[in-house]
């Protein structure tokens, strides 16, 4: 059976958005060779806990609606002793590390991205080729 482009586009929308939300529900995250190492130096972030809630980016492909209700529930940032944890509602969670001050990143098939220094606070998460992508202001 031949299908016409755009059903093929839509095919790998979906596989995109499938693959974005089993990342996300993925429980551990590991450091690849390319993970910078964690930011130890310099005076502890001040242990703190914020919400978010992710709203998807205009330039997402088509097909990452798709992972936009397991994306787009509130989740919880905890820092506590210069260490971050991301949680939603659903119960799954990320570990992120310390990059900066008040700067947190984790993730391994998708980017995480917490930058407590902004005002409003600012959470971005994006699949690893950046054609889904999320982000949120402290609620």
């Amino acid at each position: 059976m031949m299908m016409n482009r755009s059903a093929l586009e839509a095919g790998w929308g979906v596989a995109t958005a499938s693959v974005m939300a089993l990342a996300f529900a993925m429980v551990a995250c590991t450091h690849t060779a390319d993970t910078p190492p964690s930011a130890t130096s310099g005076a502890m972030d001040p242990d703190s806990v914020t919400m978010f809630t992710l709203v998807l980016q205009p330039g997402s492909i088509t097909g990452c609606v798709l992972g936009d209700p397991s994306m787009t529930r509130p989740v919880k940032l905890t820092i506590a002793a210069n260490k971050g944890m991301l949680l939603s509602e659903g119960g799954i969670h990320y570990s992120l590390d310390r990059r900066g001050p008040n700067l947190y990143t984790g993730g391994n098939y998708i980017k995480i991205v917490a930058d407590l220094t902004a005002a409003p606070k600012h959470l971005s998460v994006s699949t690893n080729d950046g054609a889904c992508k999320w982000a949120a202001s402290a609620s």
